[in-house]
């Protein structure tokens, strides 16, 4: 999770008159030859602004939240929320994973001739 600095799609941008797209292909690239998997995100689309609010405003989505195979299997309910710009210049990113912990299938049980072992 994190501020990457790049866009992966053009409506990343709230103005996108001018769009990098071989800075977007690479970085989507980059993503794909890690094996990441992007969560995807609810709530406000673009997570940074420029803070020009009167003259240039502009919005992008600068920050996600990739995972590898292996951490999807083990949240496979996370979700992803953008939540508003308020003090930064970036929007705050809340992952919520619905971790539940397994109970063993099995219960440990104490043997007392454990006890008469030298090296125990």
């Amino acid at each position: 999770m994190g501020d990457f600095n790049n866009m992966m799609y053009p409506c990343d941008k709230s103005n996108a008159s001018y769009v990098n797209h071989g800075r977007m292909r690479s970085f989507c690239n980059y993503v794909k030859n890690c094996g990441l998997i992007n969560l995807g995100f609810s709530g406000p689309a673009y997570s940074w602004t420029n803070r020009r609010f009167f003259t240039s405003p502009l919005y992008e989505r600068l920050d996600r939240f990739f995972a590898n195979p292996e951490w999807s299997d083990m949240f496979p309910n996370a979700n992803v929320y953008n939540l508003p710009i308020m003090l930064s210049d970036h929007a705050p990113v809340l992952a919520v994973l619905h971790f539940k912990f397994k109970k063993p299938t099995y219960q440990f049980k104490f043997e007392n001739w454990w006890l008469l072992e030298e090296d125990f």
